[in-house]
């Protein structure tokens, strides 16, 4: 076996060729870097409000059903003009006012028409409550981790807000938007 060594012609300059692109390479890529990066703005929530996506898991399955329910419930209202009662909205298997396992799981929310287009929960099990305000178009959602004894009765921002009750926001529009309905 034999062993032959091969020698540059320029004694080593291409390694320091290769090592100056690699060098202009990664200077090129860090002055343009912050370029290239998206800016995100930091949304300014007020202090009874919560980004949707700050929430834990649990109450995130609660939220998309009532998402989803606020359709259907608008969807009855624009067509009957009338607010459909809880028992109306378990009949027809709209959840989460239905009582299956999911409902259970979630843990057994009552819910009750407590104003025109409102409507809240109160967990058996204790937990959080949920408010669905179907008024306007726009989906309105509120929490009250730490439940009170009395059920809402002031249905604008503010008192709702004092009350103790935490406003779920889901894009920076619903932030913009005025609560005027309420």
């Amino acid at each position: 076996m034999t062993i032959q060594a091969v020698v540059s012609e320029n004694k080593g300059h291409e390694g320091y060729w290769i090592a100056t692109l690699c060098l202009l390479i990664l200077l090129i890529g860090a002055l343009l870097l912050p370029y290239n990066s998206a800016h995100h703005q930091h949304l300014s929530l007020a202090d009874h409000q919560v980004l949707i996506t700050d929430l834990p898991s649990p109450p995130l399955a609660m939220i998309a059903e009532l998402r989803l329910a606020h359709e259907e419930i608008r969807y009855f209202y624009q067509m009957q003009q009338d607010w459909l009662a809880v028992t109306q909205l378990e009949q027809d298997w709209i959840a989460p006012f239905v009582k299956d396992k999911s409902w259970a799981h979630q843990g057994e929310h009552d819910w009750s028409l407590v104003a025109a287009g409102i409507y809240q929960s109160t967990p058996a099990k204790g937990g959080i409550r949920y408010l669905l305000n179907s008024r306007s178009d726009q989906v309105d959602i509120w929490l009250q981790e730490k439940p009170q004894a009395s059920v809402a009765t002031a249905f604008d921002l503010n008192a709702l807000a004092t009350s103790g009750w935490t406003q779920v926001v889901f894009s920076e529009s619903q932030l913009t938007e005025q609560h005027t309905e309420h």
